[in-house]
């Protein structure tokens, strides 16, 4: 976070907010937004957030944030801006000696001032690099330009004074001030941004924000339905999910991970089903926040997935109980959202789930761990039908092949798709995600295994975890002048039911042809016991 790059101007009196003091809260949150605390702790801003006193407030490069103060006042800051809360002070029973300083180190604002400063002007200012602006009851804005600082009046009037002049701007005025304290007065022009603030506290619940988008009302719906909300999956329940990403910087690209409800946690998440059907408990919205939202640009802070009520849009889904686990899958044709932070993503293709209502406990993990010893296989068979079809970046589907233990490739176990897990070292040994689709061109053959040499902890992996997936797509539009496509992704693996009969799994896997060309994979899978590695030679049995 930069430094303060102006003189602080210290205001010295009696009642000021301390840092642990709460003085506002967030209306609106959009992108990747920050406060950073007086001893350097950030906090990721979203709605209903506290504000405190000493606040560093960062929005992202695409954020947007809303705040109501404890006066009543409104303050939307605009992507990439930094707000700093220097000084607050407010009692509402003593609304005359609040106080308020604030400053705009970076980028641009609009305001609606509240109770602070109504009968004391001297009260309230705002500062920049330049200016200090004053306030006789108003709504404004300023915004760093290249000419400088720009502010201009909506209602009522701002008083703006530097180092070397001064000047009144009147609604519908504005105002430059130079480098060198100069300020040149002008028609306002709207530069500050064309939202609107709410004025109400009940205005703020509810009312849609202007621009709002679908996933956006979702964000908030979910986020406030988290505990006690009607539909939502058991704690403890799991969803792994697949999908296509097309991003302007990144092009084609794939996507998968897994979700456990879990809203007791500081960071929670929650999933919401619709059991009204015969066909299991269908996946309709995801909320998920990671735990540690800052590690990457990308990380879910929330990320939330939204559906349709039309379930004549999903596809290939089917259910079935298994060691006491209920699991269900399907695949959304159309009507699907998903955000990151905030941001709406441009999906190719489907929307892949597969959910179980439990997963294997603990408990039960530790007894298997002592009952069992040696390398266990979880397979795809040929009869099998818990999954969603393999689909690529031209949307087409194709088939996973069925594992295949008497045609391997050297180093590997089996052909075809598996998982092997090692009970004594407690380690994932082998992967293999074999995948075959027509692209219009000929058949992709998609090889993905674990990374060469990398045995994974199989704790690593359980409760929400991803194994790294390496490998290559031959065939189709996948090889150019006889090479392949290279390609990397990863696993999610949850296993579920008492004596751990199954796997949940997602996958989903990206590379780039020597044409140039995006090429990608996802899917989901339900993998079954297939029982121990025999030690001799020979077929490992799939019905135990």
């Amino acid at each position: 976070m930069r430094s303060l790059f102006f003189t602080v101007v210290l205001l010295l009196c009696s009642g000021l907010a301390s840092a642990a003091e709460v003085v506002g809260s967030v209306i609106l949150s959009v992108g990747e937004n920050i406060a950073k605390a007086a001893d350097g702790s950030e906090r990721v801003l979203k709605r209903h957030s506290e504000i405190y006193a000493d606040d560093l407030l960062t929005t992202g490069h695409q954020g947007r944030l809303q705040l109501r103060f404890s006066d009543h006042s409104r303050l939307a800051l605009k992507p990439s801006s930094e707000f700093h809360i220097a000084a607050y002070q407010f009692d509402q029973q003593q609304p005359e000696e609040g106080k308020a300083i604030f400053k705009l180190l970076k980028g641009g604002m609009r305001t609606i001032s509240g109770q602070i400063g109504k009968s004391k002007q001297e009260n309230y200012r705002l500062e920049t690099t330049v200016a200090t602006i004053g306030i006789r009851g108003t709504h404004y804005g300023v915004q760093y330009t290249p000419e400088g600082v720009y502010c201009e009046t909506i209602e009522g009037a701002i008083e703006v004074e530097t180092a070397v002049g001064q000047a009144l701007v009147s609604a519908g005025e504005s105002a430059t001030i130079k480098p060198d304290g100069s300020i040149k007065k002008s028609v306002a022009s709207g530069r500050t941004g064309d939202y609107l603030l709410h004025k109400s506290a009940q205005e703020d619940d509810n009312t849609t924000p202007t621009g709002s988008t679908k996933i956006e009302a979702t964000i908030e719906q979910l986020a406030d339905d988290l505990v006690g909300s009607t539909g939502r999956a058991p704690e403890g329940s799991l969803v792994a999910v697949a999908f296509t990403r097309d991003s302007d910087s990144k092009g084609v690209s794939a996507g998968n991970g897994s979700v456990i409800a879990d809203v007791t946690s500081r960071k929670p998440s929650a999933i919401r089903i619709d059991s009204s059907t015969e066909s299991g408990d269908i996946v309709t919205d995801i909320i998920h926040f990671a735990a540690q939202p800052n590690i990457t640009n990308h990380a879910c802070s929330p990320c939330v997935v939204s559906t349709t009520e039309d379930l004549d849009v999903l596809s290939e889904h089917g259910t079935l109980e298994l060691g006491g686990a209920n699991v269900t899958w399907g695949r959304w044709d159309s009507d699907f959202h998903l955000s990151e932070n905030r941001k709406e993503q441009d999906l190719v293709g489907d929307f892949h789930f597969m959910y179980s209502d439990s997963l294997t406990t603990p408990a039960e993990l530790a007894e298997l761990v002592k009952a069992r010893s040696g390398s266990y296989l979880y397979i795809h068979t040929s009869e099998s039908t818990s999954l969603t079809a393999p689909q690529i970046d031209t949307g087409a589907t194709g088939s996973l092949v069925a594992f295949d233990s008497g045609d391997a490739l050297a180093g590997r176990y089996a052909s075809g798709t598996y998982v092997m897990v090692d009970w004594d070292a407690q380690q994932i040994e082998q992967v293999n995600i074999n995948a075959e689709i027509n692209d219009g061109a000929g058949i992709r053959i998609y090889n993905l295994t674990e990374e060469a040499g990398v045995k994974t902890d199989l704790d690593a992996v359980l409760q929400g975890g991803q194994l790294t997936l390496a490998g290559s797509c031959s065939g189709g539009q996948c090889t150019e002048d006889g090479i392949d496509t290279n390609m990397s992704g990863q696993l999610t693996f949850d296993l579920v039911g008492s004596q751990a009969e199954g796997a949940v799994t997602s996958y989903g896997a990206s590379g780039t042809s020597a044409a140039d060309q995006n090429i990608t994979v996802v899917g989901t899978a339900l993998l079954e016991d297939a029982g121990p590695v025999p030690v001799a030679a020979g077929p490992v049995p799939v019905d135990h």
